[in-house]
């Protein structure tokens, strides 16, 4: 790629001409010679400024007139670097010295004045030698304007997969052809951008080809690392993390991993090694044996590699020119321009210089979109860009692409030039922070404030246009996501963009894999790999680090440079913040998180420059330095996690220029109100979890500017009654939420924020009113109410707030439903349903308050998410089926919910997901659930599941955050796929924790079913087939597969037999499955694996089976609680008896039984006794009358019975007796006074006498 450094000149010398102008116009008072040197120098530049647009497009190819940029380049940061001294010194010195030594002040302005005068002589002979280039003069530097174009995430994605329905197939046959071979290497290349990872993604989620396979993605770059790839897929296999170091190891791990799997999809994304060498052992790592498949799809832009790994590897063909045309007009707005018809000739023709590549015409799109007439679109079909050398490019397509990348770049305004190129510091493949990017741009100048935007402001534009033009996209992996908040937005960018940013900053970064610390003396930003090592660069005015969270920082990493303003420490071990921090006099960013030391060192309050410091999750600090308010032109302070902080320096107040201060998680500092109140130009403040805030109410009046409130958790919220939004009229984002917050009032103020865009009082118990919620909030996009438990009325005129995209009222309506005598809820939602903008809709945890819901709900056709868990509903409405944006269905807890209705073919409801199959498809919606990973999950009409594979699909054994699962047939439904084939298929994780399987009509279990170590309840239900369920084997091994088991419940399994060394369980529950009570074999209470010792409760129901049969009770020697409800003959026989022996409770529910059993005398120690439903007999059996150890008789519903036995008063442990509903008892013995230890009588007879 041509060498683009020239290109940026430009835009610095706007930059330093704004600084100059700045200096100018200033307060500081100049020496008239500086002066006057200062203001030609400026009348010189502006003039070199005029040629500068030819003399960029000259650089690309002429080498003189490149380098005659680069002084010219070199010489403006000298400016800038003077004018910074120039300011610092005038600063400094008037405050501490003029007033005392005001030759001192002389002196120096002396100094400033002959370096200015050097300066001045220097550029002007630089300027002078432009004339020999014969550079045209032309339109002036790019004035400040920001395309307001949006840019949809839809059109992206077309954009993205515009021409490739194809070539897919195509690839997928080719996998096909391979498929029967141990391991089949299939690679894609084409050049950047043409689109190989979007069509490896497509492959990878392709579930009707690889439905039963275990799926790999590494992203490998250009750091190839065969431990890391082989550890990667490890991790994604296992589910474990894996940092092997030892290469036959992590053979061994994967060849195991391999013949667990059998079939494993892997892709290997961005592979750049070239080594023979290398690329073998890749192959051998990844060999495997006969019983396993592996496929491996790997993407490259060399030729030469693929063919190394594969004898037919797959050319990515370029995108059609239509296609590319296609792609322009989405971006471009085409449909909104006027003079189509000559516009769109002169379109096609662009897109004919695009390559086929989709990342060149999108790019093209977007710069098009802000360009309405012909002559515009002439001018960039025109560009001389287009004619560049073919030596930049190994191909045609490749040089095409990055010709309009190029083209894109040099058509961007000078404002925004340099704040792209300057993304080129980061790695490739690194997720920028958002704000901390936009944060450096404006420590280095790049954006100065307007009359009307400030910096920040500004910089939000510039990011958006970037977005616009492709150079960055949004990025959310799952690793940064646990590295930064939810909040936090990241980018990345395409790896042929950042080649075309490393090319405009040519011989502008030091980079340390490919210069080394020590080299690189004329670059100006860097991005190294070792805090330790000494840097002898004095021009860095930008320095980044990666890769260094092991090496401890050392001051020589950055002492020399003089210039630096931005210093980025978050990859580094930073032991103790050097004192020599001070040398950096031109500092204006540190990001220096989680430092060990307790202190900060004082010399970093003499960096007067500083307007951005992070010193977040330092816990260890315990204090700042006491002078931290000399920090004058400190802006942004990031002390988040600073939890050994107890208190704030004196001179804290005296940052007046802060605009973002973020102490949240701060839990010990204290007072924090008492410096607020002189922060006025404060714009965000996050005191979340501060427990010590003290008084706001005085200090916080005087915030008017504050746009961005967040004090949940804090001391705050528990105030009764707030004054907090009084003067808060830019607020945008408050977040008063709390566990238990006890705000009870918010003024009516409040109502009048039109600028609020997110609220959150969720947890505020103790507030009754929502009036303030009068509808005048237009621009609220999330409102969350969630636990407002209190609020007496929720205002039906939320209805208003049209842009509102997230509401959630959980655990809101319960109390106000139940206090009011008429059910609103019907009149609630359909004022929701009006909210055309709603996404996400939370009305879980509210109880009978929702018994039903109206048809309107299917009103809010962008719903993505509708959470209705723990609501006593009956059914769904079903219109929600027809809302096709809808993805997310929550029901957990929706013990009443009968039937969900079919939802739209991409709709997922969790936890209780409906299998559906729509006519004439191939496979059902089970597919849905592969990338999903509930903690409960409730799969109900498995019947309609299409085939087994399916199942493999969906990958539940991966699932490791599964720890209730529920899996149920319809009974007597017609199957698709047979139910033991379908079960086996549906083996869950080991972490699993409760089971229920319903209306199975397999006669055996799948061997699964027994090698579950962390189940605790198991619950069988309706089935009627079902013959065997036995141990895999006659070991007793089983008593380690379910050792955590609590709770075996079997209910109408009529067939099931069961076998003496099934998983022992504390408690079983059988109900209508006589042959799970008679189906044992001999007693073998040695068995260990029996659960003889283990079980402690029974309770038997609906058993017709006499009592001498059930064979369950012999190997059940530590029963002490046994539960018989409505059984029929229970008849014993001593044998049987016997096995009752330790028994200590004993319930009896009958029938229309007409006596109790015999034997209830035999059961000596049982010491508690429950009769219930013995409507036929007359009195209690003289048997009971041994108990002696009875302590606790309770007798119900005996309506016969007519009287109490005198012997009762033997039962002298008696103390607790209870008679409740049995009618005929009309009088108690006089004897009950006898039982001196009963502590608790209760009767509930309506015919006693009293």
């Amino acid at each position: 790629m041509a060498q683009l450094g020239g290109l940026i000149a430009s835009a610095l010398l706007k930059v330093v001409g704004d600084q100059i102008g700045s200096v100018l116009g200033g307060q500081i008072k100049l020496r008239r010679n500086f002066d006057n040197d200062l203001r030609r120098m400026k009348e010189t530049l502006e003039c070199v400024e005029a040629v500068l647009l030819d003399a960029e497009r000259r650089a690309i190819t002429d080498n003189e007139v490149r380098l005659w940029l680069k002084r010219l380049k070199d010489a403006m940061y000298a400016i800038s670097d003077m004018l910074d001294d120039s300011e610092a010194g005038e600063v400094s010195r008037k405050k501490k010295l003029a007033a005392v030594i005001p030759f001192l002040t002389t002196v120096h302005k002396i100094k400033m004045a002959n370096k200015m005068k050097t300066m001045r002589e220097h550029v002007a002979e630089i300027t002078a030698q432009h004339k020999a280039f014969n550079l045209m003069p032309g339109a002036g530097a790019n004035k400040q304007k920001v395309t307001d174009t949006r840019v949809t995430t839809s059109s992206t994605l077309q954009a993205q997969i515009i021409g490739r329905t194809d070539e897919e197939e195509k690839i997928l046959a080719s996998v096909s052809k391979g498929i029967t071979e141990q391991i089949t290497f299939l690679p894609i290349y084409g050049i950047g951008g043409l689109g190989k990872t979007t069509m490896a993604k497509l492959i990878y989620n392709n579930n009707s080809q690889f439905q039963d396979y275990s799926r790999v993605w590494v992203y490998v770059s250009q750091t190839f690392d065969l431990n890391n790839i082989g550890n990667s897929i490890i991790s994604q296999l296992s589910g474990k993390t894996s940092q092997d170091t030892n290469r036959e190891m992590i053979h061994i791990a994967l060849q195991k991993l391999f013949a667990e799997k059998q079939k494993i999809l892997i892709v290997l994304d961005d592979l750049w090694e070239g080594s023979d060498f290398l690329l073998d052992d890749l192959k051998a790592m990844l060999m495997v044996e006969k019983a396993s498949k592996v496929v491996v799809i790997l993407t490259t832009r060399n030729e030469g590699i693929a063919k190394k790994m594969s004898t037919r590897p797959h050319k990515l063909a370029p995108l059609t020119n239509d296609m590319c045309w296609t792609i322009i007009k989405q971006k471009s707005g085409f449909e909104d321009k006027d003079d189509k018809a000559k516009l769109e000739q002169i379109g096609m023709d662009i897109a004919m210089k695009c390559g086929g590549v989709g990342l060149a015409a999108q790019s093209l799109g977007y710069m098009l979109n802000s360009m309405p007439t012909s002559h515009e679109w002439e001018s960039v079909r025109e560009s001389d860009i287009w004619t560049l050398s073919a030596s930049d490019s190994e191909d045609t397509p490749s040089r095409q692409v990055i010709a309009s990348l190029r083209l894109s770049y040099s058509s961007m305004p000078s404002y925004l030039k340099l704040c792209f190129a300057y993304c080129a510091i980061f790695p490739k493949g690194h997720k920028i922070v958002k704000d901390d990017l936009i944060c450096q741009w404006i420590s280095l100048d790049f954006i100065k404030p307007t009359r009307t935007s400030s910096s920040h402001q500004l910089g939000e534009k510039y990011i958006t246009e970037l977005l616009g033009l492709s150079f960055l996209e949004h990025s959310k992996s799952s690793l940064t996501a646990r590295v930064h908040p939810d909040d936090v937005t990241l980018f990345t960018m395409h790896d042929l963009v950042h080649d075309l940013a490393r090319s405009v900053m040519d011989g502008e970064i030091l980079v340390a894999s490919e210069d080394g610390n020590l080299g690189g003396s004329n670059c100006h930003f860097a991005l190294l790999d070792d805090c330790n090592k000494r840097l002898e660069s004095p021009r860095i005015r930008a320095l980044h680090f990666m890769d260094s969270a092991e090496i401890g920082l050392h001051d020589a990493a950055f002492a020399s440079a003089k210039s630096l303003r931005v210093l980025d420490l978050s990859q580094c071990c930073i032991h103790k913040l050097p004192d020599s921090i001070d040398r950096s006099k031109r500092l204006r960013y540190l990001n220096a998180p989680g430092i060990h030391d307790a202190t900060i060192p004082n010399s970093i309050t003499s960096l007067s420059k500083l307007n951005y410091l992070s010193l977040r999750d330092s816990s260890n600090i315990l204090t700042l330095p006491q002078s931290i308010g000399e920090i004058e032109g400190l802006m942004y302070l990031d002390l988040s996690g600073c939890s050994g902080m107890r208190e704030l320096p004196k001179s804290f107040g005296e940052l007046k220029k802060l605009v973002h201060l973020d102490l949240s998680k701060c839990v010990c500092v204290c007072n924090v109100s008492e410096f607020l109140g002189s922060l006025t130009e404060l714009q965000y403040l996050n005191l979340s979890g501060c427990r010590s805030i003290g008084n706001l109410h005085a200090s916080l009046g005087v915030l008017s500017e504050l746009q961005y409130l967040n004090l949940s958790f804090s001391s705050y919220v528990n105030c009764r009654k707030t004054k907090l939004f009084d003067v808060f009229t830019k607020v945008e984002h408050s977040n008063l939420s709390s566990s238990h917050s006890c705000l009870k009032q918010l003024p009516e103020v409040l109502g009048n924020l039109n600028k609020l865009k997110f609220l959150n009082l969720s947890g505020s118990y103790c507030l009754k009113e929502l009036s303030w919620l009068s509808g005048n909030q237009k621009s609220l996009v999330h409102l969350d109410l969630s636990k407002c438990r209190g609020v007496n009325y929720i205002p039906e005129a939320f209805a208003g707030f049209t842009n509102l995209q997230y509401l959630n009222l959980s655990a809101c309506l319960r109390y106000r439903l139940e206090e009011s005598p008429v059910c609103q809820i019907d009149r609630l939602i359909d004022h929701i349903s009006t909210l055309s903008n709603l996404e996400h809709l939370d009305l879980s945890n509210n109880g009978d308050a929702i018994c039903s819901l109206p048809e309107s709900l299917g009103n809010l056709r962008k719903l993505h998410t509708l959470d209705l868990s723990h609501c006593n509903i009956t059914k769904i409405p079903e219109s929600i089926g027809t809302i096709d944006s809808l993805k997310m269905l929550y029901f957990k807890g929706c013990w009443l919910l009968s039937n969900v209705p079919q939802l739209s073919a991409s709709s997922i409801s969790l936890p209780l997901f409906g299998v559906h199959a729509g006519d004439g498809k191939s496979s059902s919606n089970l597919v849905l659930l592969q990338g999903m990973n509930p903690v409960e999950l409730k799969i109900i009409q498995l019947e309609k599941v299409k085939s087994a594979e399916e199942a493999m699909c969906i990958k539940l054994m991966e699932k490791e955050r599964l720890q209730d699962l529920t899996l149920r047939w319809t009974e007597d439904a017609q199957r698709f796929v047979d139910d033991e084939v379908l079960l086996e298929k549906l083996e869950p994780p080991s972490s699993l924790t409760t089971l229920i399987i319903q209306w199975y009509n397999g006669v055996r279990f799948p061997s699964w079913l027994s090698q579950l170590p962390n189940l605790t309840w198991l619950a069988l239900y309706d089935m009627k087939h079902l013959e065997e369920w036995s141990a895999s084997d006659s070991s007793g091994a089983n008593d380690l597969r379910f050792p955590k088991l609590d709770c075996l419940y079997i209910k109408n399994c009529p067939n099931l037999r069961m076998q003496s060394l099934l998983p022992r369980a504390k408690r079983w529950y059988i109900s209508k499955s006589d042959n799970a009570l008679s189906s044992w074999g001999e007693c073998t209470m040695s068995d260990t694996s029996s659960p003889s010792l283990v079980t402690t409760q029974l309770a038997v129901a609906d058993c017709e089976l006499p009592l001498h049969q059930w064979r369950l009770l012999g190997h059940l020697s530590g029963l002490t609680e046994l539960r018989m409800e409505r059984c029929g003959d229970l008849t014993g026989t001593p044998e049987i008896i016997q096995h009752l022996s330790s028994l200590n409770g004993l319930s009896l529910t009958g029938k229309e039984h007409e006596e109790l059993p015999k034997w209830l005398g035999e059961l000596t120690s049982l010491e508690r006794l429950c009769i219930d439903g013995y409507r036929g007999i007359k009195e209690l059996d003289e048997s009971i009358r041994k108990l002696t150890k009875l302590q606790e008789l309770k007798l119900y519903n005996c309506n016969s019975m007519s009287s109490l036995p005198h012997w009762l008063t033997e039962l002298t442990y008696l103390n607790t007796l209870v008679i409740n509903f049995c009618e005929g008892i009309r009088s108690l013995p006089e004897s009950i006074e006898k039982l001196t230890n009963l502590k608790k009588l209760k009767i509930n007879c309506p015919h006693l006498k009293r």
